[in-house]
């Protein structure tokens, strides 16, 4: 007999390429989904997947079998959800993709929110950087995500709310009781910086060189994928750095950072609400983002 769940697991590993990358997104080990490919393809009759290059790729009876296998997935999700509609009692699972900024403040507290009003759903969340997150949506291992850049033409999107970037520092440091500097100045502190993937970073460099600075010629010291290490690192007396004004905002009442103002420097960018052009959202993945966009009063852009 095959369950959902090897199923699930299937798709996920074929979407993905990878086993490793599947477990995290399913948030099961890495054993347990060679053991449930094994179980399938024991039933099956047939090896499903075969390796070439780096990646994990189906054999040709895979592929016979994953276009049943998600056309059965879509069916079993219709279903449930119709099953809930009509008992008032949904028990489903909201696969969300989030971008690393967000993951620390706002959607944190929305989920609560939205888990309280529905406690018998499960939620998953995928914290990864928007280009990762966009993969996994389309692969269809995710709902629904929300990413700091603007989509690619794959997606439909929703234009969320803007987000400010700041620069700022401890308030020991030199430039603390500045109030405003002007941007060559940026060439002689010590930075930490997002890393290269960041969207942090990207829309700092940008504006950065709008105003006629070289990226390449900040003394970037630290570079960190976890704004939380920045932000302790720069409590605690080292460098300045760029990060969104909703991380920083706590901190900066508190007293424990200074922020900085940079003539010229204006620094901002759209969250969107993203999920695949040619897909039904799910019932459940509607339902929450209906809800976060009516805590914002966002509006639609695309889609």
């Amino acid at each position: 007999m095959i369950d959902i769940s090897k199923l699930k697991t299937f798709v996920a590993v074929a979407d993905l390429g990878s086993f490793s990358r599947a477990s995290e997104i399913l948030y099961i080990t890495q054993p347990a989904v060679t053991q449930q490919i094994k179980a399938l393809e024991r039933i099956v009759g047939a090896k499903l997947f075969q390796r070439q290059g780096g990646r994990i790729v189906l054999t040709d009876e895979g592929k016979r079998i994953y276009q049943i296998a998600k056309s059965l997935l879509s069916n079993y999700e219709n279903l449930m959800e119709e099953m809930a509609k009509i008992k008032k009692d949904f028990k489903d699972t909201l696969l969300l993709g989030v971008s690393t900024t967000l993951s620390e403040y706002k959607v944190p507290e929305l989920l609560v929110e939205f888990h309280r009003q529905l406690p018998n759903i499960s939620i998953r969340v995928l914290v990864d950087n928007s280009q990762h997150i966009e993969e996994a949506l389309s692969s269809g291992v995710l709902n629904i995500g929300i990413i700091e850049r603007e989509p690619s033409d794959r997606f439909n999107s929703i234009k969320w709310f803007m987000d400010e970037v700041v620069f700022f520092t401890y308030p020991g440091h030199p430039l603390a009781k500045r109030g405003e500097i002007e941007p060559e100045e940026l060439y002689g502190v010590d930075m930490i910086f997002r890393e290269v993937s960041s969207g942090t970073r990207k829309v700092v460099k940008e504006e950065l060189e709008r105003l006629g600075l070289i990226f390449e010629r900040l003394n970037i010291r630290i570079e960190v994928n976890c704004a939380r290490s920045i932000l302790n690192m720069v409590k605690r007396g080292y460098g300045c750095s760029f990060l969104s004004q909703g991380l920083v905002e706590g901190a900066i009442q508190e007293g424990s950072l200074v922020p900085v103002k940079i003539r010229g420097f204006r620094a901002v960018r759209w969250y969107y609400i993203i999920y695949p052009e040619n897909e039904r959202l799910t019932f459940l993945a509607s339902k929450f983002m209906k809800f976060i966009l009516a805590k914002t009063g966002s509006e639609l852009v695309a889609g």
